[in-house]
């Protein structure tokens, strides 16, 4: 039995590769020989080198460095991971239990989506949501727990849990949102400052920024208190001078990246005449100066610093004229779906459905499913540009926009390298199926789409093949999780994750994490 072990290394490596993780992996217990061969670091890494390129873990490797990581252990752990995805099957479930205080307007007061629904065959179902209470990016979670505990951030990987320094004491927070690095809390006060033409109250409203850095070296053992991640203070700046209001009727959207911060704000008409137009503004922010000056500590703003200082700076306002002109006004009949930024540019994400009933929807439907995003730039004038994609066709023959011809799949996988501008495919790529929400690890080749027609849900993974040395192949390994998926993870209709895990929120209110 020994003697395979014995032979040149060249011709064992030819054999091995020929064998699959699970098998190899069971090699491990043949005996104590086979087991030292199997385990051996170097051939652990030529393993994953052959089943598991992609792996966020070959990714991070950095060859010739100290302390490189051990591949005997990541073999089988990643084996274990891919295999639980190719079967759509969570090698765990966890659960974070939200305090129901949490979900009370007084504590969270989330800016509500516009009221449409897709109606068919005399079923409707949901076109938006409204935002989650929490958010996640890069493996880190951040929410609430409870009244007591403040924001958490809590690490998936480690389980290191840190406290974020935002006071919630007598605020109400809007939206919560962690991307490029920066942790974003938009809130107001509870108590109003003043009210409106119409008589709605206004509160004086707040974004506040955090720098979020994960260090180089881990942290101590998993835990509460002090934990690996950093997240320091940058800035707070109001949203609007006067306030805005805190209702079901108003909305505002935003994005940020490292830089900049962008808020689009719909107010309702103050009276329902035909004549009179909803308010709209687009602002833009540069953010990138840290200031430790807190306008939500001063109210007269006598401690303002010179303008010459470093702080958050408004560099770009846009009324309902320039909207009309950029063509991204909205109207009375809006269909603004979210806004996206990136270092030069801001996007509207504009989608139609031929499905959509609700008060504000243009009369008749429209003719097909439509996605349109228009981009204009942060600063300067600039060109207006838009990208489109559209299904044509009746409701019978519906063929679809052509540059998803090389492939839907590929297309939602990959969204042109990532660009927020790119007006998504997959939004129709799987008709009659709607995209509700969807996790992308383009680097790692897997995608969950949660998808839904009428009353059916669904909740998918998608896996690539491994990489061959000359190309890649097409086909995309498609599965669906368990049916009851969709009650733990898509009660806010919003996945987020990578090939690790899936985040979600179910409709008890608590966070639920599928584990793979």
């Amino acid at each position: 039995m020994d003697a395979l072990t014995s032979l040149p290394l060249d011709v064992f490596l030819l054999i091995i590769s020929y064998l699959s993780p699970a098998d190899t992996i069971r090699c491990r217990r043949v005996s104590r020989s086979w087991n030292a061969v199997f385990t051996d670091d170097d051939i652990s890494r030529n393993l994953m080198r052959w089943h598991f390129p992609r792996a966020r873990e070959m990714r991070n490797a950095v060859p010739g460095t100290l302390g490189r990581p051990g591949y005997a252990r990541m073999f089988p752990e990643v084996a274990r991971r891919y295999l639980h995805l190719r079967a759509a099957r969570p090698r765990m479930m966890e659960k974070i239990v939200i305090d129901a205080a949490m979900r009370q307007e007084s504590h969270f007061y989330e800016v509500e989506p516009w009221n449409r629904q897709l109606r068919r065959n005399g079923k409707s179902s949901p076109f938006q949501y409204r935002d989650a209470s929490w958010c996640f990016d890069d493996g880190l979670l951040v929410c609430r727990v409870s009244d007591a505990s403040g924001y958490l951030a809590y690490d998936l990987e480690t389980g290191h849990i840190t406290l974020v320094p935002f006071d919630g004491a007598d605020r109400t927070v809007r939206r919560v949102r962690l991307a490029h690095g920066i942790l974003l809390i938009e809130w107001c006060e509870r108590e109003r400052c003043c009210l409106s033409s119409s008589g709605a109250a206004i509160h004086r409203h707040f974004a506040t920024v955090y720098d979020v850095q994960r260090p180089t070296e881990s942290g101590p053992s998993a835990g509460w208190g002090a934990g690996p991640w950093q997240i320091r203070f940058r800035s707070e700046w109001k949203l609007d001078d006067l306030g805005l209001p805190l209702n079901r009727r108003d909305r505002f959207f935003s994005a940020h990246t490292a830089t900049h911060y962008v808020l689009y704000v719909w107010n309702h008409p103050a009276t329902t005449h035909d004549s009179e137009e909803p308010v709209e503004e687009l602002k833009i922010w540069r953010i990138d100066d840290a200031c430790a000056y807190r306008p939500s500590d001063d109210p007269t703003g006598a401690g303002m610093p010179d303008a010459a200082q470093p702080q958050p700076r408004l560099t770009r306002v846009l009324g309902r004229g320039d909207l009309r002109a950029l063509g991204i006004r909205q109207g009375k009949k809006p269909m603004l779906r979210e806004i996206l930024l990136d270092e030069a540019n801001v996007y509207f994400h504009e989608e139609k459905h031929m499905w959509l009933v609700a008060s504000r929807v243009p009369y008749p439907p429209p003719r097909h499913h439509s996605v349109r995003s228009t981009g204009i730039p942060l600063s300067g004038i600039g060109p207006r540009w838009v990208d489109e994609c559209c299904a044509d066709g009746g409701k019978i023959h519906l063929t679809f926009c052509p540059r998803a011809a090389a492939g839907a799949g590929s297309a939602a996988l990959h969204g042109h390298g990532g660009w927020p501008g790119y007006a998504p495919c997959w939004r129709h790529d799987a008709f009659p199926y709607l995209t509700v929400s969807s996790v992308v690890d383009a680097q790692a080749g897997v995608r969950f789409a949660a998808r839904r027609c009428s009353m059916i849900e669904a909740v998918s993974s998608f896996v690539r093949p491994k990489i061959s040395v000359s190309a890649e192949a097409d086909g995309m390994l498609e599965m669906d999780l368990a049916d009851d998926i969709w009650t733990h993870l898509l009660a806010k209709g919003k996945i987020a994750g990578d090939e690790r895990w899936v985040v979600g929120e179910g409709e008890d209110g608590n966070i639920s994490i599928a584990r793979f």
